[in-house]
């Protein structure tokens, strides 16, 4: 199953390649570039955005794509009506994000835009079954079962717009580098279909291949695959183009539906694995808001307090900073992926112990240190 998704990826990339020069030119030509501040915008000069509408064509191209060639049958036809509307929502994330890149969205408006599109993926039947799915490994499944009224319906929706705005918000925050975010989300995009045929090894039915859940993982993946790698033809630096919120908003609402699908489909085993071949995002939002939070700065005002942030500071290349990041993300990926055929008590052993020795790392590391660059961004050096 998983070689039968290599030509969505192939289609993705392919696309994606040509239409990132074609709106380059438009970005030129209507002046939409993001500007230099020598703070939290320490690039050399103004780059094009637009790259998250290129993105986005080639990751709606497969996603319909893969609509058309699912086989037929029952589980074929809920399969193509979810993709349908998570084609519909990644349209509205990446169209808000695109509005925020040129005029500057309020951030409630943005969070309202995403609650909204969590309430369509619960309405085409993504996340309805979640919280009674995490209930059954833990003996009360008859009471997650039991919850159908209006408290199951608000459990589920408060879990698929608690994983949305934390994916959406964790990939908008990676995106401070030339190449970090399309590099890291294509690494977690392997990884998400490694766990996908890693579960088709377990004896239970509900982790097979053949599962609805497993189908539209696969294609979600390989369209991310192939739109990040054809964007890193030109965002790897020095960059040519940037993203901009529209791609981030984009690839955070793919990585929350293969959350939530993967939730779904193999419990707390799939929720953990999948949350940690995220993990690099997670842990360099949860490295900003504790540095914030514990030297009294306002927790959603940007500064230069995230991890590759940190390796510049300490003299590193922006090519070396990202691929270190690569290579942190990559194990992230093989952890997330490999507790798929390990008991769950590693997986518990992970998601607990995780935290806290990257908490120990980065105190004794210093990465938890007062940064005051965004309040002195007008006099900071652009470094060459």
């Amino acid at each position: 199953m998983l070689l039968d998704n290599v030509w969505l990826f192939g289609l993705a990339l392919v696309v994606t390649l040509v239409t990132i020069p074609i709106l380059r030119r438009i970005a030129v030509a209507r002046d939409l570039y993001d500007r230099p501040d020598a703070g939290l915008k320490p690039h050399h000069r103004p780059i094009p955005y637009l790259g998250g509408v290129g993105i986005w064509l080639g990751w709606l191209v497969v996603l319909l794509a893969g609509m058309v060639v699912m086989r037929e049958g029952i589980s074929a036809t809920a399969s193509r009506w979810q993709l349908g509307w998570v084609a519909v929502g990644g349209s509205v994330l990446m169209l808000t994000g695109l509005v925020d890149d040129i005029r500057h969205l309020p951030p409630k408006l943005r969070l309202f835009v995403q609650l909204a599109v969590a309430g369509l993926l619960l309405y085409a039947g993504i996340g309805r079954g979640v919280w009674q799915g995490l209930m059954d490994p833990l003996g009360i499944g008859d009471w997650g079962s039991g919850m159908e009224g209006g408290a199951g319906i608000l459990l589920n929706a408060g879990i698929c717009f608690f994983v949305l705005a934390g994916a959406t918000n964790s990939t908008n925050l990676i995106d401070g580098l030339d190449g970090l975010c399309a590099g890291i989300l294509g690494i977690a995009a392997v990884g998400f279909a490694v766990m996908v045929g890693l579960l088709s090894a377990l004896p239970t039915p509900e982790t097979a291949t053949g599962n609805p859940q497993s189908a539209i993982i696969l294609v979600l993946s390989a369209a991310m695959l192939g739109a990040c790698i054809g964007f890193l033809r030109y965002n790897f630096n020095p960059a040519s183009m940037f993203m901009g919120d529209s791609g981030s908003l984009l690839l955070g609402l793919n990585v929350a539906v293969v959350i939530i699908l993967m939730a779904e489909q193999a419990s707390w085993r799939g929720l953990i694995g999948a949350a940690v071949v995220f993990g690099f995002p997670i842990f360099d939002t949860a490295l900003a808001i504790a540095r914030r939070w514990l030297n009294k700065r306002p927790l959603f005002i940007g500064d230069r307090s995230h991890f590759y942030d940190q390796l510049r500071d300490r003299g590193l290349s922006v090519r070396r900073t990202v691929l270190i990041c690569y290579v942190i993300g990559v194990g992230f990926a093989a952890v997330g992926a490999g507790l798929m055929l390990l008991p769950m008590v590693y997986e518990v052993a992970v998601f607990i112990g995780g935290p806290i020795v990257g908490a120990v790392a980065c105190w004794r590391l210093g990465m938890l240190r007062v940064d005051d660059a965004a309040e002195q961004s007008e006099g900071l050096r652009i470094d060459d």
